[in-house]
Formats: C-alpha cells, sequence, structure tokens
C-alpha cells in the first residue's frame, strides 16, 4: 500500500491522467474552494482529476468499487468522505471481478471474465454494495449542495451513473466523464451527450478519454 500510495512515479505538473485536472481547475476562479463527486476515484493522486482541487482546499466524495482504494483515499486525503461503493439505479449487492492488488482492470462484466481474453488476467469474483449517486450523497454533509465538479469513470457503466443522480437537486456545473469514443459525430448520437445536453449542458472540451460538459445555468 505504502509503495502504492507514495513510491510510484508521479507528474507534479497535473496528475489527471492526460492532464484532465489542468483544463478543468481552469473552470473555477483561482481561489474559489468547492466541492467535487468522484466516481471511480481509483487513486489518491496517480491518474487523478480532483487531487489538484484537492491540494487548493476543495473536497468531496470518493467513490471506487474496491475497497482497497478506498482505504488509500482514507490515508491520503482524509479531508474526503470516501466509500466503496458501485454505483447503479437501486440499492443492493453486486458482483465484480478484479486481478489483483490495487489493480485498474475491474470488470462488472461477468462473460468478459470468463471469456478466454478475461482468464489471462486471472480474475477473482468479489461483491460490494450498490447504491445511487443521490442516496451516497444525501448521506453526507453535502447534500443538497449543488455539485461543482462530477467526475465520472467507471469503465463503461457511466451513463448509469449519471441516471442515478438527481439533477434537479446537485445540477453539477462541471461534469468530466470517460468515452471511449474517438469520433466527435459518433459522440454526438450517444447516449451520453444527448442526456446531458437535454439538461442543459454544452460539450466545453474534450481531453484525452475525458469529455467535459459546462452547465449553461
Amino acid at each position: 500500500m505504502i509503495r502504492k500510495l507514495f513510491l510510484t512515479r508521479n507528474r507534479f505538473s497535473h496528475y489527471g491522467q492526460m492532464a484532465e485536472d489542468i483544463a478543468l481547475e481552469k473552470f473555477f476562479p483561482k481561489h474559489y474552494v468547492g466541492f467535487y463527486i468522484d466516481v471511480g476515484c481509483f487513486h489518491p493522486i496517480k491518474y487523478n482529476n480532483t487531487y489538484k482541487l484537492y491540494k487548493r482546499g476543495w473536497s468531496g466524495v470518493n467513490v471506487d468499487i474496491d475497497k482497497i482504494k478506498i482505504e488509500g483515499f482514507n490515508i491520503v486525503r482524509p479531508r474526503d468522505i470516501n466509500i466503496s461503493c458501485a454505483i447503479s439505479n437501486q440499492e443492493g449487492e453486486i458482483s465484480y471481478w478484479t486481478n489483483g492488488f490495487y489493480t485498474p482492470t475491474i470488470t462488472l462484466h461477468k462473460p468478459f471474465a470468463d471469456s478466454k481474453e478475461g482468464k489471462k488476467y486471472q480474475y477473482i469474483e468479489q461483491k460490494t454494495k450498490t447504491n445511487t449517486l443521490t442516496n451516497i450523497i444525501a448521506n453526507t454533509k453535502f447534500k443538497n449542495r449543488r455539485i461543482d465538479l462530477l467526475t465520472v469513470d467507471v469503465e463503461g457503466f457511466d451513463f448509469v451513473v449519471l441516471q442515478s443522480l438527481e439533477f434537479d437537486v446537485y445540477h453539477p456545473k462541471v461534469i468530466a466523464i470517460e468515452t471511449h469514443l474517438d469520433d466527435f459525430n459518433l459522440i454526438q448520437e450517444g447516449e451520453i451527450y444527448a442526456f446531458l445536453t437535454a439538461k442543459g449542458y454544452q460539450l466545453a472540451n474534450w481531453v484525452g478519454m475525458t469529455l467535459i460538459f459546462k452547465s449553461n445555468a
């Protein structure tokens, strides 16, 4: 754990995998202190879109399916609320498949874990709780407070995260969400783009595999 948290190489000019955090901080005034929700947070520093803001005094809620990753956040980012959970449209329990300690290659897709390709990764089944993003926030000090930044990276289940949030209550000012599409026309035809534009967002930036939407309200 110590090696994973403190001894791996980090780029100190930015912490996001493709410098998404530099693009995101430009949406907020320099001395503004807001709050974020980071779903699929992975690592408290490395490849993280919110650590740069945390260093500026921000705080928020970090959610990851893997308990060991949340233990890392509890060590490095004690000012945050860190929760091990899968985001779904209802409360319950779900299986996921993991292939090692602090692995970035976790899947919720059992057919992949059982496939010939999946078996190369030697996946083992784990269980975790599920909840809606609205319910998770409602059990924190941020209940009913508008979200400044929502960042989502959950390997293909990103749209489910959006669906589980009550936008009428929390309506994030900025949303950073992963895409595996590399064609703008396909992005415009996708469910995430349609969902967010219908709720008053515009695509303001595209950094690597991350689409950045800004609210018009």
